[in-house]
Parts: structure tokens; C-alpha cells; sequence
């Protein structure tokens, strides 16, 4: 294992000029050509090893794509995404820059460090006799915004999967993610009737008013004991002071930890109902992204992480996060799922974003290890399913 790590960290330098190279390709989820220009640069890159290479095309976000090195019929899925939160034209003013053990950038730790990870596995393993398994890297390329068409590729291939391996970064302190919250958005609309202020205002239904209420209402939804949390993020209405309003809307996130909270704050907000009857109130949205629970299978599939850590003389731990990934999905499957296998550093989705420089070779170390351990068990039974 060591030997393993020394070597690459003495591709340091190669890593960084492949980060770079993916980093200074722009993909932000809403623009297609971006992520799209993205996932030919891959496919060109990944083309030095003997892989198939599949796309899957998408009309409104980038298409997805899938490596597969191996022919076996015992799949391990390594995900990561193409997209990233950040517009065209940001690395201009937030330019791939190297200083002191850390790497800048957009996106680099979330999550085109990832890439540099699989690129350095698939020149480990290339020659390597994979017997009955197969190695599938999965790209969605609108992870970023919920995964809307790539959840349905995850899904399928996580239900082909013997255990899924999710390359999103670690966290900050570098603890692996066991369990992730789902995620919801829902939207609240009120209409109300306009009128004076001043002269007449008992002919108006004030919009704002009746959305304050509603949002009192759903508040209460929230079980901090349950993990279930609710927050206003955004609202809009009225226009002038001294006008009655007779729009109003919010948009709300909402996170679960437990699978029977989904069903709960599903019916709680179709049950809103208006306290203005001369008001009109139209709730959309649901909880898209259900949570990633932590089971035995995933126990087991962190032990064995953190066996090949510990070879490294590296403290590994785990946590539960409150954001989700496409992990959630493939853990929808009953598939065992280990996320934040990435690399660390801090900062993502923001301009501070960086990458601990080292965390490539250890965090890519890791990974190997793991996955040949998964090799070792008798066709993926035993102690993992």
C-alpha cells in the first residue's frame, strides 16, 4: 500500500497538470456545450486505457457518461459529475492558481479532483487481472441541480452494482460520508385581491399576509429530533407600501434524515389549506431526493476503507452530512454506498474554493486499496452483502 502511495505522490506534478486541464474546461450545469465539450476531453483522455465508453445523450443538460474497464459481471460503480455550480466565464476572475500545498480553482474539489483520481486508478488497474469484475465510472452531468435526467442512469447502474463508491470530496476534516439527508424543494404561491391601503383595504386579501401564515404553518413541520429540518430561503411579493398585495410566493428546502419523514412532509404540505378563504394558495414541489441511510452494508464497506487507511497510518473517520449527492440514488437500490471517497479541502460552491494538494495521492491510494479488497471477497459475499 505504501508503495503504492509513494508512487502517486511522485505523480504530483502530472496530477496537478490534469487538474488543471479539467478545471480551465468550464462545465456549469446549465450550459450544454460547456459540460458536453467536458465529457469529449474525458473520452479523449480516457481513451489511453482499454475501456468501453458509453454516452448518454440528454437534450436540455450535458450528456452522461460511462467508463468501463473489466468485463466481469460484478460491477463496482465509482460516480462522479460533470457539472459544476459555477457560471461560464468565472475562471476568469477565480483562475486555477497553485500555492503552498493548496490548488484554487472552480470546481476543484468538487469535483473534477475526482477525475485525476480515476484516471491514476484506471493506470493502476489496466493490467491487472480483473477475472469475474468490472470497474464503471459514471459522470452525470447535472448533479449540481438535483440530477432531474441523470438519477434515472444512477439508479439503473447502481441496480447492476455489487457496492458503489461515490468520489464527491470528503469533508473539510476529511471523514468519509455514511449518510447523507435527502433533499426537497417546494414552492408556495398565494394570490390575493389588490386594493388601497388607505381608503379601502378591507376590499383587498393581502397576499403577504396569507403567505406569513402558511409559512408559520410549515415551520411546525420540522423534527430537529428526526433530523428534519425546513428553511425559507426566498420570498417575493407586493410591489408599492401602500397597495394591498395580491401576489405573494417563497421557495423552501427542506432535508430528511429517516426514509418515513419523506412520506410525513410529503402530506403535510399537500394538507396546507387557506386561512383567507377570498385568497387563492397553490403548493408545488417534493422531496426529489430521498435520503442515504447508513446500513450494515455500509459499515462494512467503511471498515474495509478504513483498514486501508490505517496501512497509511492515516486517521479515517465517517460522518453524516446534511447535502445530498447522487449517492442518495444509488442507495435507493439497496446497492451498499460509500460516498465522499474524493479528495479534501474547503470552500466548495463558493470563491474560496481549494484542494489540499496531497489528499489526491492518499485519497487515490485509498480507493485502490478498497477496491481491491472488494476483488478479495468470494464474488462480493461473504462479510460485504
Amino acid at each position: 500500500m505504501e508503495t503504492i502511495f509513494n508512487r502517486l505522490r511522485d505523480k504530483e506534478h502530472e496530477s496537478l497538470r490534469l487538474l488543471q486541464e479539467f478545471v480551465e474546461l468550464e462545465s456549469f450545469s446549465y450550459d450544454k456545450s460547456g459540460v458536453d465539450k467536458l465529457g469529449l476531453h474525458l473520452i479523449r483522455k480516457f481513451s489511453e486505457f482499454p475501456i468501453k465508453t458509453n454516452v448518454h445523450k440528454e437534450e436540455a443538460f450535458g450528456n452522461h457518461l460511462r467508463f468501463q474497464l473489466g468485463d466481469g459481471e460484478n460491477q463496482i460503480l465509482l460516480i462522479s459529475h460533470l457539472d459544476t455550480v459555477y457560471p461560464k466565464g468565472t475562471i476568469e476572475t477565480m483562475p486555477f492558481s497553485k500555492e503552498k500545498g493548496l490548488v484554487k480553482g472552480p470546481g476543484v474539489i468538487d469535483i473534477k479532483a475526482s477525475y485525476v483520481m480515476v484516471y491514476h486508478l484506471f493506470d493502476l488497474l489496466q493490467n491487472t487481472d480483473l477475472k469475474n469484475h468490472q470497474i464503471v465510472w459514471l459522470l452525470t452531468s447535472d448533479e449540481e441541480v438535483g440530477s432531474p435526467t441523470g438519477k434515472a442512469v444512477v439508479r439503473k447502474e447502481a441496480a447492476l452494482s455489487k457496492a458503489v463508491l461515490v468520489l464527491e470530496p470528503a469533508t473539510d476534516s476529511g471523514a468519509v460520508k455514511t449518510a447523507r439527508k435527502g433533499g426537497g424543494k417546494y414552492t408556495i404561491e398565494v394570490t390575493g385581491v389588490s386594493a388601497h391601503a388607505g381608503l379601502n383595504p378591507e376590499d383587498g386579501a393581502n397576499a403577504i399576509e396569507e403567505l406569513a401564515y402558511q409559512i408559520t404553518q410549515i415551520m411546525a413541520f420540522a423534527d430537529p429530533r428526526k433530523g428534519t429540518t425546513i428553511n425559507t430561503g426566498e420570498i417575493r411579493g407586493g410591489n408599492l407600501f401602500n397597495v394591498v398585495p395580491d401576489s405573494a410566493r417563497a421557495e423552501i428546502d427542506v432535508r430528511v434524515l429517516e426514509t418515513s419523514e419523506v412520506e410525513r412532509i410529503e402530506a403535510a404540505f399537500n394538507s396546507l389549506s387557506v386561512r383567507n378563504s377570498r385568497a387563492k394558495l397553490v403548493v408545488s414541489g417534493s422531496v426529489y431526493r430521498p435520503p442515504l441511510v447508513k446500513t450494515e452494508q455500509t459499515g462494512k464497506l467503511f471498515q474495509l476503507a478504513k483498514t486501508e487507511a490505517s496501512k497509511l497510518g492515516i486517521k479515517y473517520l465517517e460522518k453524516m452530512v446534511g447535502g445530498g449527492s447522487d449517492g442518495n440514488y444509488a442507495a435507493e437500490t439497496g446497492c451498499p454506498v460509500l460516498d465522499g471517497l474524493g479528495p479534501y479541502g474547503g470552500g466548495a460552491h463558493s470563491p474560496l474554493e481549494f484542494l489540499r494538494t496531497e489528499s489526491i495521492a492518499e485519497r487515490t491510494a485509498i480507493l485502490y486499496g478498497l477496491i481491491c479488497q472488494l476483488f478479495l471477497l468470494d464474488e462480493f459475499g461473504g462479510d460485504l452483502i
